[in-house]
């Protein structure tokens, strides 16, 4: 999927600020932060957005107009409010959903998820050698639609690479200790050989060291196992938020 650009039109220190960079740091999309109405408008007209994150306080008349306009000519444009509705200006029909203030990621996540537009297919590579990973999700995956998901499954790094290679998959589930090719040496030749797709890294127990020389290749997602954001549903809302953001 395309990378996403996402506009924020905010108070200057908020508290929405870090929170969003922090929430899309391990993402291709591209945020671009605006303080008032005006520029927020500009900003509209001069780059196609797929997002845009409103602060309710600093909608003017006419960014109504074009947020309006916006979301008759392209079906998949989102509107999600952040802070207490204080204006008039905001019409229930221009919001797809409303954030009073920054929750957990996980909240974050499980909400922002539900209301991205998802059309077709969300193809899934998982990279494990343990097979019951791969079928557990293939399961948990099976029958779903809005997104739909076809699942792959690879068992070491240099198979993961192969499967990549015949057909570029939405996002990567990737184990790290894995033979023949483990999961830090497929990260390192995704990014070497710039292939663009989002990666979660999905591990049982590694050291703050090797998470350190993890980021040192790139910034991925990265689950551990057996924690809250390895259960089920929540990496499905993960797996979502890194196929749509890329």
């Amino acid at each position: 999927m395309p990378k996403r650009n996402i506009l924020i039109l905010d108070t200057q220190g908020s508290p929405w600020s870090d929170f969003l960079k922090e929430f899309f740091e391990d993402t291709a999309s591209e945020l671009h932060f605006f303080y008032e109405s005006s520029q927020a408008n500009l900003g509209l007209g001069r780059i196609r957005h797929d997002i845009l994150f409103l602060n309710p306080q600093l909608l003017s008349l006419p960014l109504a107009q074009k947020i309006n306009a916006m979301k008759h000519s392209s079906a998949e444009f989102r509107v999600f409010q952040i802070g207490k509705k204080e204006n008039e200006a905001v019409r229930r029909d221009l919001i797809d959903h409303a954030f009073d203030k920054p929750p957990s990621f996980v909240d974050f996540q499980k909400d922002l998820s539900e209301h991205l537009p998802f059309n077709g297919t969300i193809r899934l590579l998982v990279v494990d050698d343990e097979p019951e990973v791969g079928n557990m999700i293939k399961d948990f995956l099976k029958g779903r639609v809005q997104p739909a998901f076809v699942v792959e499954c690879a068992s070491d790094g240099n198979q993961g690479l192969e499967a990549i290679e015949k057909q570029k998959p939405d996002a990567v589930i990737l184990d790290i200790k894995m033979p023949v090719m483990d999961g830090r040496e497929m990260y390192r030749e995704i990014k070497e050989r710039k292939i663009e797709v989002p990666v979660i890294i999905f591990f049982d127990v590694i050291s703050h060291d090797e998470v350190a020389g993890i980021h040192e290749i790139g910034n991925p997602a990265i689950v551990e196992k057996g924690s809250r954001q390895s259960e089920m549903p929540i990496l499905l809302d993960l797996i979502k938020k890194m196929a749509f953001f890329g």
